[in-house]
């Protein structure tokens, strides 16, 4: 039902994946859809979901921005039939595309022919009409290679940052970073917001929270208080009042996840 492809060798500093998600599913099947420090475009093709407090109703042959999310959303399945792809920036391959601060889109998910930003309506319905998911993932690449001579460089030392930060399974501390990159907190953390869209800390946050739902996926039972002291969490009330927020779930609810390996950060409730 989910599969991913990977972008060309020239978009690959830029785009982290392309995602489709086709297929029947039950009338009212709640996905919870969790933080990944990334930021999606989303082709609707056929008649998918809309969100569960209402925000957005996504319509056939058109397409939504999902900004940088700090907590999770909630869709809900209005039809039986699902068909989205999705063109997912790295965390700060976006802003090598737009001049406007990935901080002013921190949780918004909105019907993105309002943004004025890379695709238009037009885009979206040519895209929707093509018969195969090659020929829409070879139809992005040449609008999105279109736009490399005009690009904004990539700062190099946020992308350090975040790659830091992702070896680190979000535990390195800011202070550390900081250091590492020879810049000044407040400096340090202004430069991170406008190229990634999060804070430092909110970025290490779901970074740390990613690694502890793997390693949950991985395990059939566990000493919970230990296993959130190896995650970078300060006891098990901390790791549970964490997941809480972030997934809307306890950590329990992810224990040998019975999930394909490769579904994406979903799952159902």
């Amino acid at each position: 039902m989910y599969q991913e492809y990977s972008p060309c060798s020239l978009l690959a500093p830029y785009i982290d994946k392309y995602w489709e998600i086709k297929g029947e599913t039950e009338y009212d099947i709640r996905y919870k859809i969790l933080p990944d420090g990334c930021a999606d475009f989303i082709f609707s093709i056929l008649q998918p979901s809309q969100p569960l407090d209402g925000e957005m109703i996504m319509q056939p042959y058109r397409f939504y921005f999902v900004g940088p999310m700090r907590v999770y959303s909630e869709l809900v399945t209005r039809s039986t039939c699902l068909h989205m792809m999705g063109v997912r920036f790295s965390p700060c391959g976006l802003a090598a595309f737009i001049k406007a601060p990935l901080g002013e889109f921190t949780d918004m998910r909105i019907n993105a022919s309002e943004l004025n930003m890379l695709f238009d309506d037009g885009f979206a319905e040519m895209l929707c009409e093509k018969e195969s998911l090659q020929e829409r993932i070879r139809i992005i690449e040449k609008h999105l290679l279109a736009h490399l001579p005009g690009i904004f460089p990539i700062d190099l030392q946020m992308l350090q940052a975040t790659r830091l930060i992702i070896r680190s399974n979000g535990m390195m501390p800011i202070r550390e970073l900081t250091d590492q990159l020879y810049l000044g907190q407040r400096h340090f953390e202004r430069k991170f917001k406008h190229t990634t869209g999060y804070t430092p800390k909110e970025f290490s946050r779901i970074t740390k929270f990613r690694y502890a739902t793997r390693v949950l996926r991985s395990i059939k039972d566990t000493d919970m208080q230990q296993l959130a002291i190896d995650c970078g969490y300060y006891d098990q009330s901390h790791f549970i009042k964490e997941f809480r927020k972030l997934s809307g779930s306890n950590p329990s609810a992810f224990i040998s996840l019975p999930i394909p390996e490769d579904d994406p950060l979903t799952y159902l409730e």
